[in-house]
């Protein structure tokens, strides 16, 4: 959204008008990043946006709108207002995730009747990354899936007789797609011969196009960047190195696999299969399955083939529309033989199967909502441990993302001797916390959630005081205490009312029967509350109390 403001206000791609920091070039991705702000590229003296600028031109009309509004991406000295760039995104990206949704219902009315269309559209909304991704923040993803499920529905209303198909528009809204996330040359390419062979008279139109606005994209990169395509779409960044389990995972990885975030899609696959002689309009589902293979293909040439910090299945979202031209052909299909073949003996597998799809329905938009509103869901990507750092988590069953916050994550391998005192600021604090833990701060952590929870290990296990120097999370009028449950390896211990907004030290005796070599002590916060909630500011963390140390003393007073 801060190009998007460039482009309103000085006509320009370049960012060089703002107060952004000029850090010393670090080369990654075929480029130069402006240090660790990895979002921003160098060439020569100019800042440019890295990531693909089709959405940011798309924006301009909602950013001007969002400016007459008072709000904007910038500060009035020209800094980087994130807050303001986080408001115009999510309101943009739910915007366009509505938009969608109607299309998605247009779609299969022109094939469904009402109620079927009706689930088609929600289910396609909230069952799917839409609900979880793609309308939670402006990703390339969100206008590229907007212009795919515009682009799904002229191909449908073509194909049925409603509309006559515009190469023209097909092949713009197909090079805008492009433009906004380059992996959209698979449909691009799919689509090309599809008309080929379906509407041959349109095809000189929809190439010559589709070939203009390439040559505008190459003038366009060569006067910004001094090559024919911007660096984001450097076709080297694809190795194909790891490509089998980089597909494997895509489709079946606990924490990233497609078909664990949308299980209805399995239901769709079913449907297709088991209705296939009743499928009316095989071209378009032949070609949307080769639009989704090619996808998974070219998602799967990348090293680092999980995404970053997201949710779920995120690279395949821009996949949606096609998934839902599937549904759409598969409830026909399968309407198409009850109208056909349905008897009485029939029956019953009819109710089960539909009893089954309408499972998979509620387990997907279950699934989805924990992406779009779990804070937990998004922690799990740094917490035990940064996912980049340690991609094996993603095959982990035991800590699935879906379910952060739901259950706990599996104890660490190894707990920690217990130092002198802990300084909980420090990063050396890390390997004693297991689970509910914020970022370190100046003197202070805070606890993030209903729980937060500390390993260690003894060497001697006698009777110990356990003291803790904290504040609790409070605000005048508004939320006056915060209690604190102590519970040592599964033992109640105490509860401490904390109501003085200072940090104080407070002691806790564990008793010598209660403690082991290995110990879990878990802090219970039943009123932990977010900032934003007591309308304090827009932290939506749930903070409990922060903890500056603790320490063990024994009760002959020797510390440990």
């Amino acid at each position: 959204m801060l190009l998007s403001q460039s482009l309103l206000e000085h006509r320009s791609f370049a960012l060089d008008h703002y107060s952004i920091p000029r850090l010393a070039p670090v080369e990654g991705d075929y480029t130069y990043k402006n240090g660790e702000i990895y979002q921003i590229e160098l060439v020569g003296k100019h800042l440019y946006y890295f990531f693909p600028q089709g959405s940011s031109v798309l924006s301009v009309p909602y950013v001007a709108l969002a400016n007459a509004l008072g709000i904007s991406a910038v500060n009035e000295d020209g800094t980087y207002n994130a807050a303001g760039e986080i408001k115009i995104e999510t309101g943009l990206a739910a915007l366009l995730m509505a938009l969608a949704t109607v299309i998605f219902f247009l779609t299969s009315r022109l094939i469904l009747p009402l109620g079927w269309s009706l689930v088609i559209a929600l289910g396609g909304a909230l069952g799917t990354q839409i609900w979880s991704t793609a309308s939670r923040g402006l990703w390339s993803h969100t206008w590229a899936t907007f212009i795919s499920a515009i682009v799904v529905y002229l191909l449908l209303a073509a194909e049925t007789g409603k509309r006559r198909l515009s190469p023209i528009l097909l092949a713009t809204l197909l090079s805008w797609a492009y433009f906004v996330r380059p992996t959209a040359n698979v449909s691009i390419i799919a689509i090309t011969v599809y008309v080929f062979i379906r509407y041959r008279p349109l095809f000189l139109r929809y190439v010559v196009t589709g070939a203009l606005w390439f040559a505008l994209f190459v003038i366009y990169s060569l006067s910004l960047y001094g090559k024919p395509l911007p660096s984001y779409y450097a076709a080297n960044r694809l190795t194909f190195t790891v490509v089998l389990p980089a597909l494997l995972g895509h489709l079946v990885s606990p924490s990233r696999g497609l078909l664990i975030y949308v299980p209805v899609l399995c239901f769709v696959a079913y449907l297709l299969i088991r209705y296939w002689q009743y499928v009316a309009r095989r071209g378009v589902v032949r070609l949307a399955l080769f639009v989704i293979a090619g996808h998974l293909i070219i998602v799967s040439g990348f090293v680092h083939w999980w995404g970053g910090f997201c949710y779920g299945a995120r690279l395949t979202t821009d996949l949606v529309p096609w998934f839902v031209l599937l549904a759409i052909a598969g409830l026909e299909a399968m309407l198409s033989w009850r109208k056909q073949e349905l008897t009485n003996s029939s029956l019953v597998a009819w109710h089960v199967q539909t009893a089954v799809g309408a499972i998979l329905l509620v387990a997907s938009i279950f699934i989805n909502e924990r992406g779009a509103f779990a804070r937990e869901t998004e922690t799990w990507n740094v917490y035990p441990v940064d996912v980049d750092r340690k991609p094996g988590r993603l095959w982990s069953w035991r800590e699935p993302q879906m379910l952060a916050g739901l259950v706990r994550p599996p104890l660490p391998g190894e707990f920690p001797k217990i130092e002198e005192q802990i300084d909980f600021s420090s990063s050396g604090s890390w390997k004693y916390l297991w689970y509910g833990w914020s970022a370190p701060e100046r003197e202070i952590r805070w606890t993030e959630g209903k729980e937060a929870a500390l390993v260690f290990r003894l060497d001697k296990i006698s009777e110990k005081a356990f003291e803790i120097k904290l504040v609790p999370f409070l605000v005048e009028h508004k939320h006056s205490e915060q209690r604190l449950n102590l519970t040592l390896n599964g033992r109640y211990l105490q509860t401490l009312v904390l109501a003085r907004n200072e940090l104080q030290v407070y002691e806790v005796v564990l008793p010598g029967d209660v403690l082991q070599e290995k110990n879990v002590l878990i802090l219970g916060l039943p009123d932990a509350v977010t900032p934003k909630s007591l309308k304090v500011n827009d932290d939506v963390r749930l903070l409990g109390v922060a903890i500056a140390w603790i320490r063990l003393v024994d009760r002959a007073g020797a510390k440990l």
